[in-house]
């Protein structure tokens, strides 16, 4: 068993399992133990991997000596200004969607991260695609996950509690449940994996909020899921360069709902036509 090492930027998974491990992490917050991955060089991120394999076992911020005083020493870096601090994106981006016209099929935006060797800048686009992945009627706990009240960023699990909104007394803030579901978003180039579908955006997707989901038995969320599978829609999406992702991109969809047929149509042809 071994310490992932500094130098070892990515932790990529790919079993369903670790992915929703993952997203409980809290950068500057958490600390990691990993025995049995496989470390080896990423070519496309320049960097040294720690890959989770069928062996890898996960734990988080284990009670060892080591983690306290890896612990400690970020802490102290962060209130020392020597960290940049955590990301901070609101599961739904305001945008105007009537600004996004730009069309893209799954090829063109994969063709698009390699050519930016990493550096992708924030990409707002219409694919004319369909969910081929969408795991709603396994487990709950899959697919909801507690945000804050004030803010709306996903809270830490253990605590409950937001560690953005740190200038807001305890009394204000409050957490509901919400959706955050993983699924992959695919046309007849290729598939796009792991694409969050999360918060009012799932709702308006499913078509029920959060409360009427919790209602529905098993059969009824499968009903649910194969009402949207595999059908043509229209998606709006943002996608940024995330290292720290599975696939190294990060694809966020902000509107999902059937396609027009003639628009779509009207859509291929064109694109079509650009490359000839």
């Amino acid at each position: 068993m071994t310490w992932i090492k500094a130098e070892t930027q990515h932790f990529p998974c790919w079993d369903n399992e670790s992915i929703q491990l993952a997203q409980s992490w809290i950068p500057q917050e958490t600390v990691i133990f990993a025995s049995d991955v496989r470390i080896n060089f990423d070519k496309f991120r320049n960097c040294m991997t720690a890959t989770v394999i069928s062996k890898t076992i996960i734990t988080t911020n284990p009670e060892t000596a080591e983690a306290n005083v890896l612990f400690s020493f970020i802490k102290e870096s962060a209130q020392a200004g020597a960290l940049p601090s955590p990301m901070k994106e609101l599961p739904n981006e305001t945008i105007n969607l009537e600004t996004v016209v730009d069309v893209y099929t799954v090829e063109q935006l994969k063709e698009k991260a390699l050519q930016s060797d990493g550096k992708l800048e924030p990409v707002h686009g219409i694919i004319y695609g369909y969910i081929s992945t969408l795991d709603i009627d396994e487990s709950v706990s899959r697919v909801l996950r507690n945000r804050c009240s004030v803010c709306r960023f996903i809270v830490n699990e253990g605590s409950n509690s937001c560690t953005f909104c740190t200038d807001v007394s305890a009394e204000a803030k409050s957490t509901f449940a919400s959706f955050d579901i993983l699924v992959d978003v695919s046309d007849h180039t290729g598939t796009l994996r792991s694409c969050c579908l999360a918060d009012t955006v799932a709702e308006d997707t499913l078509g029920c909020t959060v409360t009427e989901f919790l209602m529905l038995e098993d059969d009824q969320r499968t009903a649910l899921k194969w009402q949207l599978l595999l059908e043509r829609s229209k998606i709006y999406f943002k996608v940024t360069s995330s290292p720290n992702w599975r696939t190294g991109l990060k694809v966020n969809l902000l509107s999902c709902k059937l396609a027009d047929p003639i628009e779509a149509s009207q859509s291929f042809l064109a694109r079509d036509w650009n490359y000839l």
